[in-house]
């Protein structure tokens, strides 16, 4: 860790590594057959929050000054059809917001490439958040139609793999699977 970074950039680092378990304690269970399987009412399955969770944690720390996201995970996002996915690497279209999970397994990564490239992505983020400085925390960042504090973006991101946990909740309980007491 920089010599420059502040207490604050420590604590929102810890925030977002803090939000991988809470997540992934929602993945007991699931297996290559299961990770696309989608229950009716509910949005999203597996691959799709692990997907969408890293690209959108890749995204932040791109912007603020990390590394690229990982070309061996995602392919880069041009408006397709979310089809180019494949049992290596995430299609980013198909991921992005407003996208729509298929279960169509062929086009979706293994279960343990979702995971790998989510916690790959928590550790890029928290990584690129733990060496910023005060200002650079404090430095705007474009994000949607509106800009934020980084500081603040942090959080909302953290938050927003928190949702898509509630998500696979939902899901597990409507797959009839145990629940989940950790």
């Amino acid at each position: 860790m920089p010599a420059t970074s502040s207490p604050a950039a420590r604590a929102l680092a810890h925030t977002v590594r803090s939000s991988a378990p809470m997540l992934k304690r929602f993945l007991a269970g699931f297996t290559d057959d299961t990770r696309t399987t989608q229950a009716s009412g509910l949005p999203n399955h597996v691959a799709w929050v692990l997907g969408h969770c890293a690209l959108t944690m890749g995204r932040l720390a791109e912007r603020a000054g990390g590394p690229s996201i990982p070309s061996d995970f995602f392919l880069a996002p041009s408006g397709g059809d979310g089809r180019r996915g494949t049992q290596s690497r995430f299609d980013a279209d198909a991921v992005a917001v407003g996208s729509s999970p298929t279960d169509e397994p062929n086009l979706w990564p293994t279960l343990e490439i979702c995971i790998e490239c989510f916690d790959e992505a928590i550790e890029t983020l928290a990584d690129t958040i733990a060496g910023a400085t005060d200002e650079d925390l404090a430095d705007s960042i474009a994000w949607g139609e509106t800009e934020y504090p980084l500081r603040d973006l942090v959080i909302r991101v953290s938050l927003h793999n928190a949702l898509h946990a509630g998500q696979l909740s939902d899901l597990r309980r409507a797959l009839g699977m145990p629940r989940v007491n950790r």
